[in-house]
C-alpha cells in the first residue's frame, strides 16, 4: 500500500466538505461515505487492490465502477482521485476526518457511556441531554458499553474528555490514597 502522508485525509476531507456545501449535497455526501465506510469495513482487502500488480486494470477499473455507480459526482470524484494519486488506502482516514468535521459543523458530539447495567431509554435520554447541555452541543450520539467490572456508576467519554463517576473508580482512588500513605 502506498505510503500517506498523514495530513492528506484532512486535506481531502476539508475540500470535499467545501465542495458538498457548495454544491448543497452535505447530506448526501456524508450518507455515502457511511455507505463506502461499511464497505470497507466488511471487505478490507479493497483499499490495497489498486496497489497489488497482479490485479488487472480491467478488474481495477470494473471495481471503481461498482464503488461509483450509486454515489454522487463528489464522491465518484473523491474515489477516482485516491486511485488515480495513489491515496485509495488513505480512504477510511479520508472518511473518518470527514465526520468530524461534519459532526462538529452540525453541533454532534459523539460520547461513550460504560455502566455496569444497560441503561433505560430513560435513563439514556437524560444522559443524552446532559452530555449534550455539558459541552454545549445540539446533540449527542451514545454509544453504550456494559461492563459489570465498574460495579456502578457511569464512565462517559466524550470530546476528548473522561467523566469516571465508576464505583470501581472510586475504589481505585482510595486504594491509590491508602498505598501512598
Amino acid at each position: 500500500m502506498a505510503v500517506t502522508n498523514p495530513m492528506v485525509a484532512p486535506r481531502y476531507a476539508k475540500a470535499l466538505l467545501e465542495a458538498a456545501h457548495d454544491q448543497d449535497q452535505v447530506g448526501t455526501v456524508h450518507e455515502e461515505l457511511q455507505a463506502l465506510s461499511s464497505i470497507f469495513k466488511d471487505n478490507p482487502t479493497i483499499l490495497t487492490i489498486f496497489d497489488n500488480v497482479r490485479i488487472t486494470a480491467d478488474d481495477k477499473a470494473a471495481l471503481m465502477t461498482a464503488l461509483s455507480k450509486n454515489v454522487s459526482p463528489l464522491v465518484a470524484n473523491l474515489l477516482k482521485l485516491t486511485q488515480q494519486y495513489d491515496r485509495f488506502g488513505a480512504l477510511p482516514a479520508i472518511i473518518e476526518a470527514f465526520n468530524r468535521a461534519y459532526d462538529e459543523e452540525a453541533g454532534i458530539i459523539k460520547a461513550t457511556v460504560t455502566t455496569a447495567v444497560a441503561l433505560s431509554a430513560n435513563q439514556a435520554d437524560a444522559l443524552r441531554s446532559a452530555i449534550t447541555e455539558r459541552f454545549g452541543m445540539k446533540s449527542t450520539q451514545l454509544e453504550q458499553i456494559v461492563d459489570p467490572s465498574v460495579i456502578g456508576g457511569v464512565r462517559i467519554q466524550a470530546h476528548g474528555s473522561v467523566i469516571d463517576g465508576t464505583i470501581k473508580h472510586r475504589f481505585e482512588k482510595m486504594k491509590a490514597a491508602l498505598l501512598a500513605d
